[in-house]
């Protein structure tokens, strides 16, 4: 099990919101991988240097985690370092973001990661 990553203050307001009202809150439909590894903090809302956006490829729901598994193909990746990556909603917004080390990805080649979202 990876560490959570704590939902951004934007996501954590449309939870809010949705409970009070009675609404929805909008699924996490894709995932966006980043080259800037510079940690950021949950009032962030934008990825710092896109490379690649894609559909999310599962997530699961387990209690107060939500895990988002996606994998990323190296010709996806364009020969760039991948340091980042952040999971946004249906509205096109950000809903978390982590910075890891360096992944480099040759062609033919792939990166599978399992994310949890923590509420």
């Amino acid at each position: 099990m990876s560490e959570p990553i704590p939902a951004t203050e934007k996501f954590r307001t449309k939870v809010a919101t949705a409970v009070a009202m009675g609404g929805s809150v909008p699924a996490i439909t894709h995932v966006a991988w980043g080259a800037d590894g510079t940690p950021a903090p949950i009032t962030e809302n934008t990825l710092r240097n896109l490379v690649h956006m894609q559909p999310v490829s599962s997530a699961i729901a387990t209690g107060p985690l939500l895990s988002i598994i996606t994998v990323l193909r190296g010709e996806d990746a364009n020969g760039i370092a991948i340091r980042e990556l952040g999971l946004f909603d249906s509205d096109g917004d950000m809903a978390a973001r982590r910075t890891f080390s360096p992944k480099e990805l040759d062609d033919g080649t792939e990166f599978e990661t399992t994310l949890e979202l923590q509420f």
